[in-house]
């Protein structure tokens, strides 16, 4: 008991480093102290007196650091290591002065790499990190090194006073661990300022391998003392042996191919013991699992996985036990199947998708599902085989083998009272869901996918046409047709007979052609979206002509707040004069196009309009003036509609020019959707703006000024765009929070009762191998439901899908294996689905649109505002929120106590007094207690990597 004579010591804890045991302590000052445990060898051990030998070296007070900042170690992370939105939020950082910042709280020590790292809690109750390096000789714990400029003393930016001479460079700086003056320089404390709220130091630290070398991750345990919960923080080892939030990509072996993963780099795990409270701290530990097997030498203990354990004393006298797997990523085995994500930062690079993306969505069913059911039983087969029994007939195919999807399974390991007694074999407990599981074959292709248009035949007739048969077309005689994606089937094949007019190709397949109704296609109709309050477009002013002719023309459909005091599209000269405005209709309901002015005025035309002409239907509108002839005219749907005469003031330049909006003033804002926005240096004829008003243009067409489609916004930096499709390239920048209006996705395909089972534009972009990208986009279902729980089941309404190809010329596509698609709620019926998915090798171009997996029972899916982002130097965090039931297991031990009990009373008797001498017997009163709560989140590093979503509850 001699090592413990120093004074006001408080904690104690202790190590086992580089073969020697290591003690550390904390005094009722804050201040740490250590001692080493002598081998006999040391010059400290021969030099004492043998009979004033303790075994021990003296206690020591631990150097910590107390230097001048770095500064360009602090200006690189708060430039990389902060909240991109909140700069003065650090996730950790570099501290140089922490010798008086340690809390009077217990430390936790971890052997690594030849280093002893100390975590403390801070007096501000967040975590501070530092490394030693133990002298073997000397038992002493020297501050690690690091490297840095000599004579700038930073360890990213060199010395400013290096010159340029006759004979080279003077004043040199070089990187060193010393500076000019011979002084070593010291890694600083590294404070992780995303685990806070840190409480008598309540908190527990565990680095487990992964299956890469020289890759650990990092496990800390902690009790927040504002949430009342312990939370647990995960984080991968950096190469220096310290910690990398960034995001990191895993890959993992299936059927032969690598599939990558990205891992965020921040997790954290909130604990959810419901009314349970935590009293007197908690420990984790790293174990093994044993199992016996026979070898050569006979039966020997070999281990068979490695998992972590958490024990937490709580307030019933029990310990709660958690004991986690450990898959081949570091990772512990999963609670909760879905986590909500912060993005701390990242630098993102926004893909730019066709703008028609979502106009060209296939709602996609199939002619021959695959076989599916829900599992009713599991039983063990022969040979140890795993039997199922379905709730339907499987309609399996007994000749080949097929490939089954099991979703929804569980262990169901619990501790269960009051059971039903069958037989002796059997019985039967409450369970924990009503349904088993479901099974779902995986076709090796999907076949019979249909949609509206689908070109399944083609033939040629006695009158020499070619008969075309397409699934639901639409079309009428006279109108337009586009057949897109058939091909011809040119070359030898093997066939077989049907009848005597009729055989069939072998080893081909049926390509699935469009016929596209051009008409219909143009009328699945998107645009911009004004909201009357302060959206709007500013357009260049070199987008509007100059002299004697005009032609504005779009698409709109009115908002719910017209009439009112609006300008659909205005324009303003040098001299502020009039050169356009459309009240699209003022607050009386009069529709005013005013065009041409001067310091005099203006040339205006006007007519009342009922509200069933410009709001709730979308309309084709355009707007002319031509001087030489003095005639302004309005056409509604390619029909003039109204006109005037005598207006002969010419068009000035345009100095300002803006869409949503009134030029002159920030008000006067318009409340609806606009598509198709077109300005034209002609006064088109009736005939030219009905001929073309269902057409999209090519940007080429002759006194085209600008084309704006509004199918999308584009995000260039801090700019938000709409692009300008003409020649001219005038693109527009999106003020306010203008966006593009939603496609709508019927659950059937339409026309039918078949449903849908995808939905997707299998238009490709170009990605780049490896890298991260995500995606999003806002949906609402009709009628409301929750789409995180469909069926009952927590089953979603989609899943995000993506598949690519090699090249564009490439017949067969790569399904991509994506992360999970996570929605979120929004707000006023919308929400938002994210997924982020990670490109494969061999994989160079990817599909515009897929979601899948479709559930519940709905009528139609609204979507707008998809993007895309490939994003690079992130930093994730994934909060996860932990719900576990605990029981208290059965106490084995109880007679055995009752046996005990004089046993018992002497050792109560000697440790009052051993507590009263040494005032730790209190520390550990919280594990004497006999129950135990215990759970396995899962019970094998396998199951932990096949079924990571999988939510045990129960007891072992």
């Amino acid at each position: 008991m001699s090592i413990l004579s120093k004074e006001k010591l408080q904690h104690l804890n202790s190590i086992a480093h580089e073969g020697k045991v290591v003690i550390l302590a904390t005094d009722a000052d804050g201040k740490i102290s250590y001692t080493v445990k002598q081998d006999g060898f040391e010059d400290s051990y021969l030099n004492t007196p043998a009979d004033q030998r303790t075994g021990w070296e003296k206690w020591q007070d631990l150097e910590l650091p107390n230097e001048d900042d770095d500064q360009s170690v602090i200006d690189q992370e708060t430039a990389e290591l902060t909240d991109q939105q909140d700069p003065s939020k650090f996730i950790l950082r570099s501290l140089y002065q922490t010798q008086d910042k340690t809390a009077v709280a217990p430390v936790q020590l971890v052997s690594s790499q030849g280093h002893l790292y100390m975590f403390r809690q801070s007096k501000s109750n967040t975590l501070l990190v530092d490394r030693f390096v133990l002298d073997g000789m000397t038992n002493k714990l020297n501050r690690k090194l690091e490297v840095r400029f000599k004579r700038s003393r930073q360890k990213h930016e060199a010395s400013k006073n290096m010159t340029k001479g006759a004979k080279g460079l003077t004043n040199i700086d070089t990187l060193d661990f010393r500076d000019i003056n011979g002084n070593f320089f010291y890694e600083p404390t590294t404070e992780l300022s995303v685990i806070n709220n840190l409480y008598q130091g309540w908190f527990s630290v565990v680095l487990v391998p992964t299956i890469e070398n020289d890759v650990s991750r990092w496990h800390i345990f902690a009790y927040n003392s504002q949430t009342k919960k312990v939370e647990l923080t995960t984080l991968l080892m950096s190469e220096e042996g310290l910690f990398d939030v960034q995001d990191y990509t895993v890959f993992e072996e299936s059927n032969d191919n690598r599939i990558p993963r990205s891992l965020p780099g921040i997790i954290k795990r909130t604990l959810e013991l419901g009314t349970l409270t935590v009293v007197n701290g908690l420990t984790a530990t790293k174990y093994d699992v044993q199992r016996e097997q026979q070898t050569d030498d006979g039966m020997q203990l070999l281990r068979d996985s490695t998992k972590v354990m958490l024990a937490i004393p709580m307030n019933t006298g029990n310990v709660a036990a958690f004991s986690f797997a450990i898959a081949g990523d570091g990772t512990l085995s999963q609670i909760a199947p879905t986590a909500l994500e912060k993005i701390w930062r990242n630098t993102t690079r926004q893909v730019l998708l066709p703008l028609n993306t979502l106009d060209n969505v296939k709602i996609i069913g199939t002619t021959t599902p695959p076989p599916q059911g829900q599992i009713t039983r599991f039983e063990q087969g022969e040979e140890d085989a795993v039997n199922i029994v379905s709730s339907t007939v499987t309609n399996l195919d007994a000749t080949k083998i097929n490939q089954v999807k099991i979703s929804g399974t569980r262990n169901y390991n619990s501790f269960q009272q009051g059971i039903t007694k069958i037989d002796n074999n059997t019985f039967e407990v409450t369970p924990p869901s009503p349904v088993l599981g479901n099974w779902e074959v995986i076709p090796e292709e999907q076949t019979g996918l249909i949609f509206n248009g689908a070109v399944t035949a083609c033939e040629t007739t006695s009158t020499g046409k070619l008969r075309v048969t397409a699934l639901n077309h639409g079309l009428n005689t006279g109108e337009g047709v586009q057949v897109v994606d058939t091909r011809d089937y040119n070359g030898t094949y093997t066939v077989k007979k049907i009848d005597d007019k009729t055989f069939s190709l072998d080893d081909i397949k049926w390509q699935t052609g469009t016929a596209v109704n051009l008409k219909m296609e143009s009328q699945k109709r998107r645009g911009l979206v004004l909201d009357g309050g302060d959206d709007y477009v500013q357009l260049p002013p070199e987008s509007m002509p100059i002299g004697n002719e005009i032609t504005i023309s779009f698409w709109a459909k009115g908002g719910n707040s017209l009439p009112k005091q609006n300008s659909v599209i205005s324009a303003n000269g040098a001299n502020n004069e009039r050169v356009l405005n459309i009240h699209f209709p003022w607050s009386d309901g009069v529709i005013y196009f005013d065009c041409g002015g001067d310091a005099n005025g203006f040339d205006r035309i006007s007519k009342a309009a009922q509200p069933t002409e410009y709001k709730g239907q979308w309309v084709h509108w355009a707007f002319t003036k031509n001087v030489t002839t003095g005639e302004m005219k309005v056409y509604r749907n390619g029909a003039l509609w109204h006109s005037g005469t005598g207006a002969k003031r010419p068009l000035s330049k345009t100095t300002i020019l803006h869409l949503g909006k009134f030029a002159a003033e920030n008000n006067y804002y318009y409340d609806g959707t606009v598509s198709e926005l077109c300005i034209w240096k002609i006064a088109r004829t009736e005939t030219q703006i009905r001929d073309t008003m269902y057409l999209q243009m090519t940007g080429k067409e002759v006194g085209l000024m600008g084309y704006w489609r509004l199918g999308a916004v584009v995000e260039e930096g801090k700019e938000r765009q709409v692009l300008d499709f003409s020649v001219n390239n005038n693109d527009s920048i999106v003020y306010g929070g203008a966006y593009v209006s939603a496609v709508s996705l019927s659950r059937n395909i339409p026309g039918t009762t078949t449903p849908a089972i995808k939905y997707e534009n299998e238009e490709l972009f170009a990605v780049s191998e490896g890298a991260t990208y995500t995606e999003q986009f806002e949906f609402k279902v009709t009628p409301t439901l929750n789409p995180n729980n469909v069926d009952g089941a927590n089953g979603k309404i989609f899943a995000l899908t993506y598949k690519g190809k090699n090249n564009r010329s490439s017949l067969d596509w790569i399904n991509l294996t994506p992360g999970d698609t996570v929605i979120t709620d929004i707000g006023n019926g919308w929400y938002q689905a994210k997924c982020r998915f990670v490109i494969p090798d061999g994989v160079s171009l990817v599909r515009s649109f897929g979601i899948g997996n479709l559930k519940g029972s709905w009528t139609t899916l609204d979507i707008r505002k998809q993007s895309i982002q490939l994003i690079s130097d992130v930093i994730t965090e994934a909060r996860y929120t932990d719900t576990v039931s605990l029981t208290t297991l059965a106490d084995n031990q109880s007679s055995f106590r009752r046996e005990s009990n004089p046993i018992r009373s002497q050792r109560a008797t000697r440790r009052k007094f051993i507590g009263r001498k040494t005032g730790f017997g209190k520390q550990n009163r919280g594990y004497s207690r006999s129950g135990t709560n215990f759970i396995h989140p899962t019970s094998s590093i396998n199951q932990c990597e096949t079924n990571r979503n999988h939510k045990p509850t129960g007891s072992h």
